[in-house]
């Protein structure tokens, strides 16, 4: 039996890209024994995996964090591994007693929560600020008492560093196996494309509004957050072009993005965004996608150095809807984009730039 690594979610679903498709695949086949504990209704192994399920649904926000979190420590003691790496901050505390208990524990930070809760509409407005600091405090005391972390959030990164030297930026970037380019440009439809949660913050009334200006069409995929926002879009002239797709697995994602001309990224400048780049940026870079996303600094430099997009300004959707609509027009340039995109992804922004600072870190801690 080789060195036992367990990976523990949660919140998170058995197919998470980031959890089973990046780190866990990779790590299985750097030649690790990988188990992944996971909400789910029954045991199973995917992709040689084996997933050990976290059976029920909690009733509310609370029974998870306090119950399934619970559950989950009972269950990886019972696993007895070598290594553990947790991926939900409801569980720092029960990744500290894995660490008391002797177990090498790796947290991985996938957002800058202290900055993400400052937009939680669950959590009162006037109460926000001292949650965040509050919390980031607590997160920085049981990281401390960690082995290491992993982070594909600057922000994060920089801030937990403070407590815990071991803190690595992981990327969250797309296995290129996975989302490959149309093979010929004239394969493409005239038409736009987004892929991920659909929110306001996320710019979902900017795009279908934006769209209504567009001579072509929108392939939209993903969940609705809330679910009556859909209702609301529908009810906005730009939704006619709106081809609604669904919530879509990996393989129909590069399926769709392969189908489009322009990927678009209408995200709202709030501080969750601005300092983060968001996981559709490198998926239509690997597609081979010209990009037109809202004016984020840290974002436009990325597009510039690479010209490979266009950025415009928040709150203009009839500049966004311009936007989309030159770069449908003018094939020859957006072709010669998406080709730069894509040279772009294969050179700095894939996962396989990436996995190889998972494994060395696994190595320095199991040595």
């Amino acid at each position: 039996m080789g060195v036992r690594v367990c990976h523990i979610t949660t919140v998170h679903p058995v197919d998470d890209h980031r959890i089973l498709h990046k780190e866990c695949r990779s790590l299985r086949e750097a030649g690790y024994e990988v188990m992944l504990i996971a909400p789910a209704e029954k045991d199973v192994v995917v992709h040689g995996i084996s997933v050990v399920a976290l059976r029920g649904t909690p009733r509310n926000r609370l029974e998870r964090m306090l119950h399934r979190a619970r559950s989950a420590y009972r269950t990886a003691l019972a696993v007895d591994a070598d290594l553990y790496h947790f991926h939900d901050p409801e569980f720092l505390p029960f990744g500290v007693r894995l660490a008391r208990a002797g177990r090498r524990v790796v947290y991985d930070a996938h957002e800058d929560v202290p900055v993400q809760m400052r937009y939680k509409e669950w959590i009162p407005s006037r109460v926000r600020g001292r949650a965040a600091r509050a919390f980031a405090a607590f997160e920085a005391a049981c990281v401390s008492r960690l082995d290491a972390v992993v982070t594909p959030s600057h922000t994060a990164l920089e801030r937990l560093r403070r407590s815990q030297a071991r803190t690595i930026l992981l990327a969250n970037y797309p296995r290129l196996d996975e989302i490959v380019p149309a093979p010929r440009w004239s394969d493409r439809e005239r038409a736009a494309c987004y892929v991920g949660g659909i929110t306001r913050t996320r710019g979902a009334y900017e795009l279908v509004t934006a769209m209504a200006r567009v001579d072509g069409v929108l392939h939209m995929a993903g969940p609705f957050l809330p679910p009556a926002l859909r209702l609301e879009l529908e009810r906005d002239p730009g939704w006619a072009r709106v081809r609604y797709a669904g919530r879509l697995g990996r393989g129909a994602i590069g399926g769709l993005l392969a189908r489009a001309k322009v990927g678009v990224i209408p995200l709202h400048p709030i501080a969750n965004y601005v300092d983060a780049y968001p996981v559709k940026l490198f998926e239509y870079l690997a597609a081979g996608l010209p990009i037109v996303a809202t004016d984020v600094p840290r974002w436009r430099a990325l597009l510039e150095a690479h010209d490979c997009g266009v950025s415009v300004p928040f709150g203009r959707p009839e500049l966004l809807g311009a936007a989309i609509e030159e770069l449908l027009d003018d094939d020859e340039r957006s072709r010669a984009m998406g080709e730069r995109a894509r040279s772009a992804a294969e050179r700095h922004y894939s996962w396989e730039t990436q996995e190889a600072a998972l494994t060395d870190l696994y190595g320095r801690l199991l040595a």
